[in-house]
């Protein structure tokens, strides 16, 4: 077994480490936290559902197997006491958890994710049944008294009514139905807690008493026991639903600690009550109508004058349980989205408590139930699931044997089995169709969910929730108390003319009567509860969290602020007050300020709105502080007000601040005196710096004779690559000639031999191959002649290349020179790169004419321009492949006196980094050995200083660099430039 491994928070509880469900990040903003706004009381008050409903299921049980019915309830009880132990002591383990139960068994079967999804799922089903059930018990009440009436009953209508009813309160917040649920709870439960033990006491010792064990005992078969146990499982488990609530519980430890109280109830109120309901409605006839048995039991006790009580109890307890059902399923789906088991929309939840969406999906299931309307059926199905998780439960507890938030594993593991037999036996009792259905209930659940996460409408998802519930409140009311109190007005004439007119019409007729005015009461408190809350609460929580803002700020502000009654006297201060007074907060109240302050005077109505005041502290250097006083709350300065005058007073300790003030007006005195001194200073530097100035042109000077050398040396660099790349050309036309000589001797031997042999003998055929072979003999001459001009022509290129010094101005054709430093860059090219190879494009304009220009230098310029050209295409075509084919575009054209030469080439572009320097001498991205970084840098020098033109560049990277070359044309620029 892995190794558990917890630690203890500051707020007492166990928590265990799990692993980030899908959802954390939406979990952790605060639109999707469970706001602790419910008190002990209020979750308390769920835990006792159980207890206030359990007659609904025990006239049935009853009515099956009469008084053996006490085998049934006997273990449930004991076996619900445990859980509800047992679920308190994991609760103190999951503090934060919602849901109870189910999401329990869901967070422990964590190894095993899908058996705990459906588990929680089939859970959650049983408690969607209940709703349309009470609803449809309440239908039934008012049917058998309106038809003693002669009234018709709407059966339809009131079955949606009921079912609707919890859910308009529930929208309205958690806190109101909590509330209104405390209510009624703890008088139903009281009355039924006094007919349980008033009932016992009565079966003991009354003469009346037909005894407290009956005199006969109906055959009983395990048959029957497992079918009716597994009917009473929601009664036995249901008293653990405080659990549910402890995730928004301001004290968690009290609510936890009713699950003990109400375990030890069940004994009494269920117990005890479904024993004295089994010995006194006894009477033929009543089968198992819920308020025929209680009536006649309560009869037997008190009367015939508990009618309208038995109907009160009835209905409460119906309402009760509708009202927990909303209030819990919501929960239990919203953990299971949170531990990542279902749709993350479960998850969202206003900031009032609201599940929008798990509301929505509850209220859907519910209206699906009540349709279908077969009470026995709905029982049947949805326990199966209840069974099923109640089973998986218990398993985990025993898997989880030896942890400490475990008790009793082997009994754990007990309550499996008897679970298990429930569950097949009682089950199948009911009908194997039904059984099958209950199974796969739960499955198709989580395939709604599932196909829902995947639709694209907008409520599926959590965003349009939260859009919804952070859309801030348009209605703004100025005077709230006074629309309240109209609200308030009314619904109590409004519940008051409802009472009147019903009671008129019914309590007249029959006594009957009353008991529909308490089922129409009751309704009407439920529906006066949900329209105050839809009318305040919006504006409740809006002054609440203004409060809680006031507070915070008041709290964790950085000056000290403090609240003055009429007369000075600090009666309320805040955490930063006792750092500026250097005071505890203890001894700050009840003290007068001015006594701390005596600046401020003795009057607080002369006091300034803002001064300073010193403060001198008792072990500590004097303070100065800003004191800001605020208007008086009440303007009236009559005596009978004068006890509502306060002051607030903000204190700013600006101590620090003063003393900066001093020390900076020192430092600019200081300053002002150092100025006077650099002035001198500077005087003197002023004659420094000239010299420095004359030294630094002797330097310049010195640094134009070494460019001037590192030029030759560049030149001979180039030239050094040029002859090795010319060498390595001239070499190819050389060998095709060296070659085409050998082929020549030979078909030159070949023609005197065969001239030899034949003579004058030679056939016509002959004469004609003698023709043919000094036709080739012809044109190898022809080839040999043309490869010797073009190894000619290369060399010349090399030599007017490589020439010394800077040549003179001559009129020069500008196209026919770049022809001639397109075909040696590309050569020079090919003898470093064997597989250079590239496309040149050209397109020159005839009209341009001759140019003065400095021919070797303008030359030196194209060559620079062209290798670097073919040098960048060439390195992007390695990169990309034989898919990249590189080209070299070279295009001129006449701009009216000037000349402008475009080189371009398609490689992979200047970045904006390497652009702006790229004219900088010694600046190369050539890895070392290839480059000097020097080409571009004279290039600009040659074409700017020298010919006074333009160099420019135009890039893209990863598709294009083009070089811009534009010359003057006028032959006056040219003689002004060789003055």
């Amino acid at each position: 077994m892995a190794t558990d491994i917890r630690h203890q928070p500051e707020n007492g509880y166990h928590s265990e480490p799990t692993q980030p469900s899908p959802i954390e990040n939406l979990n952790s903003r605060s639109l999707m936290r469970l706001p602790r706004s419910l008190s002990a009381v209020e979750t308390s008050g769920f835990g006792l559902t159980g207890h206030a409903n359990w007659f609904t299921i025990a006239t049935a049980i009853q009515a099956a197997i009469g008084p053996s019915a006490i085998f049934v309830w006997l273990p449930g009880i004991i076996m619900g006491m445990m859980l509800n132990l047992q679920v308190k002591r994991i609760g103190e383990y999951f503090p934060d958890m919602a849901g109870g139960t189910p999401n329990y068994t869901a967070r422990m079967l964590k190894n095993y994710p899908g058996l705990g999804s459906y588990a929680a799922i089939g859970y959650f089903l049983s408690w969607v049944a209940t709703l349309p059930i009470s609803a449809i018990v309440l239908t039934q009440l008012i049917k058998v008294n309106l038809n003693s009436l002669g009234f018709s009953c709407p059966e339809t209508l009131l079955n949606i009514t009921f079912t609707l009813l919890p859910f308009i309160l529930t929208f309205s917040g958690t806190r109101a139905l909590s509330i209104l649920h405390a209510f009624f709870v703890l008088p139903t439960v009281g009355v039924l807690s006094v007919f349980s033990i008033y009932g016992l006491f009565w079966l003991a010792f009354s003469p009346n008493s037909p005894g407290f064990f009956p005199a006969t005992w109906p055959e009983f078969t395990f048959i029957d026991w497992a079918k009716w146990f597994y009917f009473g499982t929601y009664i036995f488990y249901c008293c653990d639903s405080a659990a549910s609530f402890v995730a928004d519980s301001r004290n968690p430890t009290k609510t936890l600690q009713f699950l003990k109280i109400s375990a030890l109830g069940m004994l009494p109120v269920i117990l005890g009550g479904a024993w004295v309901l089994m010995r006194l409605a006894t009477a033929p006839g009543l089968k198992d109508d819920v308020f025929l048995n209680v009536l006649a039991a309560c009869q037997v006790l008190w009367g015939p004058g508990v009618t309208t009580l038995v109907t009160f109890l009835v209905v409460a307890s119906c309402l009760l349980s509708c009202a927990t059902i909303v209030s819990n399923c919501p929960r239990m789906l919203y953990q299971l989205a949170v531990d990542g088991h279902i749709s993350p929309t479960f998850a969202v939840v206003s900031r009032r408590g609201v599940f929008g969406f798990g509301l929505v999906f509850v209220l859907v299931l519910s209206l699906i139930c009540l349709a279908w309307g077969n009470v026995p059926r709905l029982v049947a199905i949805t326990n199966v699931g209840l069974v099923v998780c109640l089973m998986m439960f218990h398993l985990s507890l025993w898997l989880r044997r030896g942890r400490p938030e475990i008790r009793w594993p082997w009994w754990s593991l007990a309550f499996f089995v008897v679970d298990a037999v429930v569950l097949v036996v009682g089950g199948l009792a009911w009908g194997w169709q039904d059984f099958i259905i209950g199974l796969f209930f739960p499955i198709a659940i989580l395939a709604v969910d599932a196909g829902m996460s995947r639709i694209a409408f907008a409520p599926f998802h959590p965003s349009w929730w939260i859009r919804l519930y952070r859309k801030s409140s348009k209605v703004k009311i100025p005077d709230f108390v006074a629309y309240q109190v109209v609200v308030l007005i009314l619904l109590i004439v409004s519940a008051v003319a409802v009472g009147w007119i019903f009671g008129l019409k019914l309590y007249a007729n029959s006594s009957v009567g009353l008991n529909l005015l308490v089922v129409v009461l009751l309704t009407v408190a439920f529906v006066g509860v949900a329209i105050a809350c839809w009318t305040s609460l919006p504006q409740v929580v809006s002054m609440d969290e203004a409060r809680e803002g006031a507070e915070q700020l008041f709290t964790i502000a950085l000056d000290a602020i403090v609240v003055l009654d009429e007369k000075g006297v600090i009666r309320q201060t805040n955490p930063a007050a006792e750092s500026v007074f250097g005071i505890d907060s203890t001894r700050l109240i009840g003290s007068h300020l001015n006594k701390l302050l005596p600046g401020l005077g003795v009057q607080p109505d002369r006091w300034l709105s803002r001064s300073e005041q010193n403060l001198k502290l008792p072990d500590g250097d004097p303070r100065i502080l800003e004191v800001a006083i605020s208007d008086r709350f009440s303007q009236d300065a009559s005596l009978s007000n004068r006890d509502l005058q306060e002051y607030v007073a903000i204190v700013r300790d600006i101590t620090d601040r003063k003393q900066a003030q001093k020390a900076l007006q020192k430092a600019n005195e200081e300053l002002e005196i150092k100025v006077e001194e650099r002035t001198s200073e500077l005087t003197h530097t002023v004659e420094q710096l000239q010299n420095e100035i004359q030294e630094r042109q002797r330097i310049e000077e010195n640094l134009r004779a070494m460019q001037n050398q590192i030029v030759v040396q560049e030149k001979l660099a180039s030239l050094g690559s040029l002859t090795a790349g010319i060498a390595h050309e001239i070499r190819n036309p050389l060998n095709f000639v060296n070659n085409f000589s050998e082929v020549s001797v030979e078909l030159t031997e070949e023609l005197f031999a065969e001239l030899e042999n034949q003579g004058e003998r030679l056939e016509p055929e002959t004469n004609e191959y003698i023709a043919e072979l000094l036709t080739d003999l012809k044109g190898n001459l022809k080839k040999i002649n043309q490869h010797g001009q073009r190894a000619d022509k290369i060399v010349g290129n090399m030599l007017l290349h490589s020439r010394g010094q800077s040549g003179h101005w001559e009129a020069t054709d500008i196209n026919s020179l770049l022809v001639e430093y397109i075909n040696l860059a590309y050569h020079g090219m090919r003898a470093k790169e064997t597989a250079f190879n590239i496309t040149i494009e050209t397109d020159y304009d005839s009209d341009i004419g001759q140019v003065e220009v400095v021919p070797q230098d303008i030359g030196r310029v194209f060559l620079n321009i062209i290798s670097n050209a073919c040098y960048a295409a060439h390195k992007k075509q390695q990169e990309m492949g034989s898919g990249f084919s590189p080209i070299l575009d070279v295009k001129t054209r006449n701009l009216d006196g000037r000349i402008e030469i475009r080189i371009r080439d398609n490689g992979p572009g200047i970045t904006p980094e390497v652009l702006d320097k790229i004219f900088n001498p010694f600046f190369t991205t050539k890895p070392p050995a290839e480059g000097t970084g020097l080409g571009l840098s004279i290039s600009h020098d040659v074409v700017v200083q020298q010919h006074r033109g333009e160099l420019k560049v135009e890039t893209e990277v990863g598709n294009y660099t083009e070089f811009i070359i534009i010359l003057p044309k006028k032959i006056a620029e040219i003689k002004e430039l060789r003055k």
